[in-house]
């Protein structure tokens, strides 16, 4: 009996080894998964939030571009009390380099270069910082534009 008491003894011995290893074997795998659960949440958020920026950007792009198509490049107005006129989007953007950055990520020239046609940017463009802060500064300058040219607004507002 003795021998059989070692041998069930040595099994038990066994079994409680094997159940603490899978214990803490199931523990870390748990610590895992919560670790994994985490970071997925994490990144939808982040995704979501990403998301939400985007589309902030997007509108943004979609009123100056809607603005600008409503005004030629060489639209001219007479303002009242002046004695020249005023070149609206030559006025509203002095620096000929912006009016590039204009012309590439806000708007398109048609081949006469006389009208301003929509741009269709990727979803993936309004991430870059130069396409932001070409739109920051055009809504800035059309701004200031306005504030000074008063009787101009009618043109890029409708």
């Amino acid at each position: 009996m003795t021998a059989l008491t070692i041998v069930f003894g040595v099994f038990g011995v066994v079994g409680g080894i094997c159940g603490l290893w899978s214990l803490v074997y199931v523990r870390h795998q748990t610590e895992l998964a919560r670790k994994q659960t985490e970071m997925m949440e994490n990144d939808i958020k982040e995704r979501k939030e990403q998301g939400a920026e985007d589309d902030r950007w997007a509108y943004r792009f979609e009123e100056l571009s809607a603005k600008l198509r409503r005004i030629s490049p060489n639209m001219q107005v007479k303002e009242p009390k002046q004695i020249n006129v005023t070149y609206l989007y030559g006025t509203m953007y002095p620096d000929p380099k912006f009016r590039i950055d204009v012309e590439s990520f806000i708007v398109l020239l048609d081949s006469s270069k006389s009208v301003f046609l929509p741009r269709s940017p990727q979803p993936h463009e309004f991430r870059s910082p130069k396409m932001r802060e070409t739109i920051a500064k055009g809504e800035a300058l059309m701004e200031q534009f306005v504030k000074e040219h008063p009787t101009c607004k009618q043109h890029l507002y409708g």
